[in-house]
């Protein structure tokens, strides 16, 4: 109803034909979009843009093809296997692989000295903690987005 108002009284005030230009008419904008349109194909069709695209393109066909001359994915994952997971590989082996009973391989503390008992932070504590600073963390983003709604409402 407002809206119906405040547009009359425009309408009196400016009159029929430059009420039409004021709200902006439908042939404005019909025109304002081809004018985008062709600014938008001018941009696709510059030719730094042309070459980008076809450096692009000649680039990742060439990764594409040394992906595929390494082997593909199975090969990759088998070496990052080989680097995160390597195997023991002993200098002198063996020939019944089996240790020699004359010296012991141990890493660490030996078994007879038991390690002392730590005290530990009660459970309890930690989850109490972590619930306190989710709800915090909760009550943060809760008001950043009621504070960017209320911005929205006063533009």
């Amino acid at each position: 109803m407002i809206t119906g108002e405040t547009e009359a009284i425009i309408q009196r005030q400016l009159g029929e034909e430059d009420y039409d230009e004021f709200f902006g008419s439908r042939k404005k904008r019909k025109a304002r979009r081809a004018k985008r349109a062709a600014k938008k194909v001018e941009r696709r069709s510059a030719p730094k843009r042309i070459e980008r695209k076809a450096k692009r393109k000649v680039f990742f066909s060439k990764l594409g093809q040394a992906y595929q001359g390494l082997g593909g994915a199975t090969a990759l994952g088998a070496a990052i296997d080989t680097i995160t997971k390597p195997t023991t590989v002993s200098k002198y082996p063996l020939t019944n692989n089996e240790v020699s009973e004359d010296y012991s391989i141990s890493v660490g503390a030996s078994n007879d000295d038991p390690l002392p008992d730590k005290k530990q932070f009660p459970i309890k504590y930690i989850i109490v903690g972590s619930v306190v600073f989710i709800g915090i963390i909760g009550v943060i983003v809760y008001a950043n987005k009621k504070k960017k709604l209320r911005m929205q409402q006063y533009r």
